[in-house]
């Protein structure tokens, strides 16, 4: 089977992008004349002209037309099939932002690495939830959205749905001003990880606290912050269940009203399609879910100290 030059492929789309020699080989780095002769050697592979040369730039051809996009299709999947081998099977990187990591994903690792030795993990904390998926640095992600459309080409595979409580030290409890109703949290200073802002606002109309100013007190950039503040009792913050239940257990926070808010973001395992059936994909899916079934309800647990 005679095959066509690929890197004559690889000058006609180019070409077919811009229709301009000049301008594609400005892209290329090459000089135009290169550009002209691997088309012309396209050409004569073809037996047919593949553009229209006009006074004011390039056309392509009915054929032309007709070849550009199978060889757009061939070239997509020619560079991820080099990207998927380039990445070594043992090793899987997943993207995870810096609470999440910390709080949830790092203490549960031994488990799923109990359960296969043969995967090496590379965890890659990002802040940026609205950063697109990057296939060449991480092969699975866990982000929270608002929204179920992760991007073309990519699974989103719903977690959770977020639960808000308010989280603060124990020695709020007491004092001048003791927590005892929502409408007590006006005496203290209200902790706002950066994307929380509007989820107080929402949490005091649900526990029905009329007297309390959600635009008060203090802004930081991470929920995890928000909650070193919180322990050290500079104020109270809104803390997603899962991930302040070991500083509820050892005491260091405690949840000082039962309201649970279920906001609208919710924590998605992200993967392109075409990763779906890679063993260590599957192995990390598959142990994800078993783990997120195995976890007890958090609604329940003692708000305070007995």
């Amino acid at each position: 089977m005679r095959l066509p030059p690929l890197n004559a492929l690889r000058v006609f789309i180019a070409a077919a992008e811009y229709l301009s020699f000049t301008r594609a080989a400005s892209a290329l780095h090459l000089t135009q004349g290169a550009v002209s002769r691997q088309v012309q050697a396209l050409e004569a592979f073809y037996g047919t002209p593949l553009f229209v040369r006009q006074a004011r730039g390039l056309s392509l051809t009915a054929e032309g037309e007709a070849l550009l996009g199978p060889v757009r299709e061939a070239f997509r999947l020619l560079h991820e099939a080099s990207e998927a081998l380039m990445v070594r099977q043992g090793d899987l990187r997943v993207r995870c932002p810096p609470t999440m990591a910390m709080r949830w994903l790092l203490p549960n690792l031994p488990d799923f690495q109990a359960r296969y030795p043969a995967l090496t993990v590379h965890l890659i904390s990002q802040l940026q939830h609205d950063m697109p998926f990057n296939r060449a640095l991480y092969d699975l992600a866990l982000i929270g959205m608002d929204s179920e459309d992760p991007g073309p080409g990519l699974v989103a595979e719903r977690l959770s749905r977020e639960l808000l409580v308010p989280v603060c030290a124990p020695a709020l409890l007491d004092g001048p001003h003791p927590l005892r109703e929502p409408n007590d949290l006006a005496y203290r200073t209200l902790l706002h990880p950066w994307r929380e802002q509007d989820s107080w606002r929402q949490w005091l109309r649900l526990a029905g606290a009329t007297k309390v100013d959600a635009n008060s007190g203090l802004t930081f950039d991470t929920l995890e912050y928000a909650l070193h503040a919180a322990a050290n009792g500079m104020g109270v913050t809104l803390g997603q269940l899962s991930m302040v239940r070991d500083d509820v257990e050892r005491g260091r926070l405690v949840i000082p009203f039962d309201t649970v808010l279920e906001t609208e973001w919710s924590y998605y395992l992200i993967y392109p399609e075409n990763s779906a059936e890679l063993p260590k994909v599957r192995a990390f899916r598959d142990w994800l879910h078993d783990l997120l079934s195995q976890e007890q309800e958090f609604r329940g647990f003692p708000a305070k100290p007995a």
